[in-house]
């Protein structure tokens, strides 16, 4: 077995008259932070750092 993205499947889009917040934690790191940029499939933004040292990222689903 040789597991590969393949992007076959993704998020449906969110439409809500509700503004949404959605956010996801992972490494603070630079290589965390280069992947997002070179691979991410929906605009995203580093908003915070948590108290033990996670980024934090808010993801827009609405496109």
């Amino acid at each position: 077995i040789h597991p590969a993205a393949d992007n076959n499947w993704r998020l449906a889009p969110i439409h809500s008259d509700t503004a949404l917040d959605i956010r996801f934690e992972t490494s603070p790191g630079d290589k965390a932070a280069a992947f997002i940029k070179a691979k991410g499939q929906y605009p995203m933004k580093k908003v915070a750092v948590d108290d033990i040292g996670f980024a934090i990222y808010q993801v827009d689903l609405s496109k």
